[in-house]
């Protein structure tokens, strides 16, 4: 599988004063990536419209991005819960268990084409036809269980 570092894929991340003086801005990096904003535009979005402090996480990203159908002119959609979970196994069906969420190697196979902006535990980042853009240990993580994903409509 093939991943790349989001700062090597967003435009203006290098030149930005704001992007070298950040932490805990996935949302921000996953948003720009997935849009092919300027990093300094999906910053003040993000600020803006999700209340994003300074070097602080953004909560409730699934939430906020439910309640929108685009983001700056870009239409955006929700992928369904069942497009991104599986019945479990047969022992855990047999148990009464409910539907578990798809890891990222099964995302990644499931949708192969595609712009996604995925969040996973504590974190967000984007699939562009099949490539992580996130962190450099993102691409790594194919275990991680994916809680929610939209897909920006071409």
């Amino acid at each position: 599988m093939k991943s790349i570092c989001s700062t090597d894929h967003i435009i203006g991340y290098k030149e930005s004063k704001i992007a070298q003086s950040e932490h805990n801005d996935c949302v921000v990096r996953a948003i720009a990536s997935t849009f092919g904003f300027e990093y300094n535009v999906a910053h003040k979005f993000v600020a803006e419209e999700f209340g994003r402090k300074q070097g602080k996480g953004t909560f409730n990203t699934s939430l906020k991005l439910s309640k929108r159908a685009h983001i700056l002119g870009k239409s955006y959609r929700v992928l369904d819960k069942q497009d991104i979970t599986y019945p479990g196994s047969a022992r855990h069906q047999s148990l009464g268990g409910k539907p578990v969420e798809v890891t990222l190697r099964v995302f990644l196979e499931r949708f192969p084409k595609g712009k996604y902006l995925v969040i996973v535990k504590g974190h967000a980042f984007s699939i562009i036809d099949g490539v992580v853009i996130g962190n450099a240990s993102d691409g790594k993580r194919l275990r991680a269980k994916i809680l929610f994903a939209i897909k920006v409509e071409e």
